[in-house]
């Protein structure tokens, strides 16, 4: 069955002006993974937040799942990220700055940290991420999600699913990240092997009615 990460960011949303928000997003993160959760996410900040910093820290050491986290190619970043070690950082695709993702991705793969890049759903950039040796892409499904009437659905659906398949014949691991709703993720599922989701918003919608775990298992339910 595919993998499930957590994106934490609306959560940071949530808790942005409240001075606890480092505990208060650890103690979400650490219910996920008692919900069972495979992996959580979360942003590194602009090169000058420390906060972020310290609670990427605290996430590493505190989880026994893995960690994600989405990051710019600032030197202090990467440097950070190298210390603070991570599973996976991710990266937004930008065509103009090959030669930095180039060498982002090549000095975290050293330091044993996958690396994955965002792109729109274009076969180029697929291509490109390739070319740069990245372990994972994670594909934008938002255009998916939000599709206004079944037609135009269906057809961002088939566009997923066509990029997918490249991807893995490309020696790429497959993730799908968008506002997925369970039904979603069930046609998604159906139509295309995909390695690993990330959910966000809507989950954390299901789990004030439902709770952690039985958010999950919705979700689940809806991969089987």
């Amino acid at each position: 069955m595919s993998r499930i990460t957590i994106d934490l960011e609306p959560l940071s949303t949530l808790y942005r002006e409240s001075s606890d928000l480092t505990r208060a997003i650890v103690r979400n993160a650490l219910s996920c993974e008692i919900a069972g959760a495979d992996s959580v996410l979360i942003g590194m900040g602009n090169d000058n937040d420390q906060r972020r910093r310290k609670l990427i820290s605290l996430l590493v050491d505190s989880l026994n799942i893995n960690l994600a986290v989405k990051s710019g190619l600032d030197d202090r970043s990467l440097e950070a990220l190298a210390e603070m070690k991570p599973a996976m950082v991710i990266f937004p695709y930008q065509a103009e700055r090959k030669d930095l993702l180039t060498n982002a991705v090549t000095n975290l793969q050293v330091e044993g940290i996958l690396v994955g890049l965002e792109i729109p759903l274009n076969i180029e950039h697929i291509k490109d991420a390739a070319r740069l040796k990245s372990d994972y892409v994670i594909l934008n499904c938002e255009p998916y999600c939000s599709a206004r009437n079944m037609n135009a659905r269906l057809d961002e659906m088939n566009n997923v699913v066509k990029l997918a398949s490249l991807s893995a014949r490309l020696s790429m691991g497959v993730i799908a990240a968008g506002d997925f709703s369970p039904g979603l993720l069930s046609k998604l599922n159906g139509a295309v092997h995909i390695e690993e989701y990330v959910v966000g918003l809507h989950f954390f919608t299901s789990s004030l009615i439902h709770g952690y775990g039985k958010a999950l298992d919705i979700i689940r339910f809806s991969l089987s």
